[in-house]
């Protein structure tokens, strides 16, 4: 048989005191009771399945054992170009741009 978890427990002990409310004798109080526990049985048993569902879902955040992306010294670093122009607009442009800034043409 498999060990009950704390959740199971919870709702096994509920549903024994409700068991126990049979044993109040005012009928008003005995009523009030029955609806408490029934209620926290209830929500006992959503907390259950909601636990389930999550279990069921892969956790939005992944750790990685290393960056996702190492630098390597050795990869081409674009060479700057203090003169650039656009071939469009022949304006100066910055050479870290793709782009002139001006007409937007792609260079």
């Amino acid at each position: 048989m498999t060990e009950l978890s704390d959740i199971e427990r919870f709702q096994r002990w509920l549903q024994s005191s409700l068991a126990e409310t049979e044993n109040i004798e005012n009928e008003k109080e005995k009523l009030r009771r029955q609806i408490q526990i029934e209620s926290a049985i209830q929500e006992t048993i959503r907390y259950k399945d909601l636990l389930l569902i999550s279990e069921e879902i892969a956790p939005p955040f992944v750790e990685r054992n290393s960056p996702v992306r190492v630098f390597d010294q050795n990869e081409n670093v674009k060479k700057e170009n203090i003169n650039s122009t656009c071939g469009s607009c022949e304006k100066q442009i910055s050479s870290d741009l793709e782009f002139c800034p001006n007409c937007g043409e792609f260079l």
